[in-house]
């Protein structure tokens, strides 16, 4: 990595799991490994997250898949203002400190390795006692989410990878996804505009999160992406 920003374009999508796990794997040592992917709404998160789980898992990785959204506040918390504000969804729907207590600070360098992976069912509105699991020393944890990259949780992650994705494209993507579940597809549009999509403006100008990844990956043609190296040594 030699430069500031590396623009490294590729042929396919399997060329840019390989180059992201090659990245993630010059950093694993014995202790676990921290990786973090954010990315707006239906930005492709999740996505990736499962397909770098399946790859490495594959070159023989101890990985521990997570996700912000299991860490969620109850909708008293979550909803306090309002179902649809974006300043809602922004500062009350996710429980910070119960991912850095139950997850990111039990696998951080100085942590226990005692984890768990969530802290409430969205479906029951209920908190659960998640079990309690020992990560192996050689582990790798991969937790996608839309505010992951905010300052408080950014410490406590190793590597991270930011999927970029225009908002339109994104739009589109999730309102197709969540329309049954919001009523509609127009009304599904709605809440990503109003709610979740306003909301990760408020992410990007605050946090500017793209600054502080190690890799981004250009996600707008999902069979082609482009890969974007940071060095941010």
């Amino acid at each position: 990595m030699k430069n500031k920003n590396e623009r490294v374009f590729t042929i396919n999508r399997t060329e840019v799991l390989n180059a992201i796990s090659k990245a993630i794997m010059a950093n694993k040592n014995d202790k676990p490994l921290r990786v973090g992917i954010s990315g707006i709404t239906s930005s492709g998160k999740t996505t990736l997250a499962n397909e770098l789980s399946k790859q490495l898992g594959k070159m023989g990785v101890p990985v521990i898949q997570a996700r912000m959204d299991d860490f969620h506040n109850p909708k008293s918390v979550r909803y306090q203002r309002g179902r649809e504000s974006a300043e809602g969804y922004y500062l009350d729907a996710y429980d910070h400190q119960s991912l850095l207590n139950k997850l990111l600070i039990p696998l951080g360098p100085n942590g226990n390795r005692q984890y768990s992976v969530k802290s409430l069912d969205l479906s029951s509105d209920q908190y659960v006692d998640s079990a309690i699991e020992t990560a192996k020393e050689n582990s790798l944890l991969l937790i996608d989410g839309t505010f992951l990259f905010k300052d408080d949780l950014r410490k406590e992650l190793d590597f991270m990878i930011y999927v970029q994705t225009d908002i339109d494209i994104a739009l589109e993507r999730g309102s197709l996804r969540e329309q049954h579940a919001l009523g509609g597809l127009e009304r599904a549009k709605s809440i990503f505009i109003e709610r979740y999509h306003a909301a990760s403006r408020m992410y990007l100008d605050e946090h500017e999160p793209a600054k502080y990844a190690d890799m981004i990956l250009v996600n707008n043609d999902l069979d082609h992406p482009e890969l974007i190296v940071n060095n941010r040594k």
